[in-house]
């Protein structure tokens, strides 16, 4: 009879966890972010704002951008592949960051312009703020050579990137239940259930990314400390 321990299942569940979240990566940048290469205005998946011009093209070079974010993403979290290519991630991790800068700039101005609604537009503007600050966070620390604080603020960056994946699995959602009771009328964007996504989307796997950043790096630390101060009040007693 075979037998697991508690660290055998965690790679494990990293890993399917891993393929999942690549998986809908790929899906994304293909289906949602790819059209948009062609400038083609045609191709809005939301409706365009008449009074500013340069609304499609800065939407364009947000979702391009964002799509090669989130393709390019999962794969700076592989140790593997640091450790066996650190040139071809530092390289990745440049274009990354890259992708980041253009694509919150592009966020942000999208959000100001956007037809959804005052609500929404907070909501995606708080994103592409924190979106912009998280990534600078990240490579401040890596270029002070604080590998494990870029490593977390990295985490974070990247589930405020994966809000691409949260917005279109809480859309489906939405428009399948509005759809099953008749209360679809009109383009998405003008229902709660747009609005509400331009919050969701981030917000559920930020809190994930925070849980997962409190698990892997600070508990690990306050255990060590906490037994750190019980021995130095050994020896004061003693």
């Amino acid at each position: 009879m075979t037998t697991h321990n508690k660290s055998a299942l965690f790679p494990r569940g990293g890993a399917i966890a891993w393929g999942l979240l690549t998986l809908f990566a790929i899906a994304i940048a293909l289906f949602f972010a790819a059209p948009y290469v062609t400038f083609d205005a045609a191709v809005s998946r939301i409706p365009l704002n008449p009074v500013a011009p340069l609304h499609f093209t800065v939407l364009a070079l947000h979702a391009i951008t964002g799509g090669i974010a989130l393709l390019v993403g999962p794969f700076q979290f592989l140790p593997r592949f640091r450790t066996r290519f650190p040139a071809v991630h530092r390289i990745t991790g440049r274009i990354y960051v890259a992708c980041i800068i253009i694509g919150s700039i592009m966020a942000a101005y999208s959000a100001i312009v956007s037809t959804a609604g005052f609500v929404a537009q907070v909501g995606f503007l708080l994103l592409a703020s924190i979106w912009f600050y998280s990534i600078v966070q990240a490579y401040m620390a890596i270029r002070q050579g604080h590998i494990q604080l870029h490593r977390i603020w990295m985490i974070r960056n990247y589930a405020l990137t994966s809000a691409a994946i949260f917005l279109r699995i809480w859309l489906g959602l939405g428009v399948a239940y509005l759809a099953k009771t008749h209360t679809l009328h009109g383009d998405v964007t003008s229902t709660p259930v747009y609005t509400s996504a331009a919050w969701i989307s981030w917000i559920v796997p930020l809190v994930f990314a925070e849980w997962f950043i409190i698990q892997r790096f600070l508990r690990p630390i306050a255990l060590k400390q906490e037994k750190v101060d019980k021995q130095a009040q050994s020896v004061k007693q003693a």
